[in-house]
């Protein structure tokens, strides 16, 4: 379901009036609050979709330009993350896959210009130039059955729609050339419904398998999989990949799924006893 559009800057407020007068920056962030309306928890999971950059202009994507945080009190707060794609892409996940809101909670997911240059941000934006727009979407994805014995199958997480009241809204922070702020700007985004109270109709399950060309449509049902899964997410990794064919090309072919999906770890082989 699209719940809005979203525009991420990072630029000067308006041209230079001539050389060597500054003018303020403006750093633009996308704000959604997801409140649960339900009386069980449920995860929902966000796609920000664009036209695809050209790969010579990577300012125009959300590849490495931007980072997430998810607040939900009275649980983890500040849980951060980056948006999973390639320059070209046109889709873009959270890393950190679905998000888990509590019955009657409500989720703030706060997603900005990659400009803070801290631990988890080490290679910011330094040149103000960046400017992406597009839509987001929201879904209630199918998740792994809770507990063992380990499951290839996903199952749905409700047998119907899902009430969630959905609040987005566009902020921004205006910065002096001396690295000041001088304003600040927030404005509530108009929803594509009509409505801020939606129903929203839970994805059915079914069967993974694990191709190597399939890694990224994999990547995104397993993620949010994976994110219901009160056992290890490690051990069902293990399991789905002990599945892959063993041989140079399928590993090669995997990894490089992997890197066109924005993964950031590939496989090697390991080496028999002997060898």
């Amino acid at each position: 379901m699209i719940v809005s559009h979203f525009e991420l800057i990072f630029k000067p407020q308006a041209p230079g009036p001539a050389a060597g007068v500054n003018v303020d920056r403006v750093v633009q962030g996308y704000f959604l609050e997801i409140t649960n309306l339900e009386d069980q928890p449920y995860r929902y999971a966000l796609e920000f979709v664009v036209s695809p950059a050209d790969p010579t202009r990577p300012e125009r994507s959300l590849a490495g330009n931007c980072i997430y945080f998810v607040d939900t009190p009275p649980g983890t707060d500040n849980q951060s993350g980056v948006l999973n794609g390639g320059v070209s892409a046109t889709v873009f996940r959270p890393s950190r896959g679905s998000i888990l809101v509590p019955p009657k909670g409500t989720a703030l997911v706060a997603v900005l210009p990659s400009v803070f240059g801290n631990a988890f941000d080490p290679t910011p934006l330094l040149v103000p130039n960046f400017e992406v727009r597009g839509h987001v979407v929201i879904k209630l994805p199918a998740v792994f059955p809770p507990g063992p014995p380990f499951s290839l199958f996903t199952v749905p997480q409700a047998a119907a729609p899902v009430k969630v009241l959905l609040t987005p809204q566009s902020r921004a922070t205006f910065f002096s050339a001396a690295n000041t702020i001088t304003s600040q700007l927030q404005a509530t985004l108009p929803l594509a419904s009509g409505a801020a109270v939606v129903s929203l109709p839970p994805e059915p399950g079914g069967p993974l398998v694990l191709q190597p060309f399939e890694v990224s449509r994999i990547d995104v049902r397993l993620r949010d999989a994976l994110a219901g899964l009160e056992s290890s997410p490690a051990e069902m990794l293990a399991l789905l990949v002990g599945g892959l064919q063993a041989d140079a090309a399928a590993l090669s072919a995997f990894n490089a799924a992997l890197k066109d999906g924005g993964i950031p770890y590939a496989l090697e082989a390991r080496k028999r006893a002997g060898a």
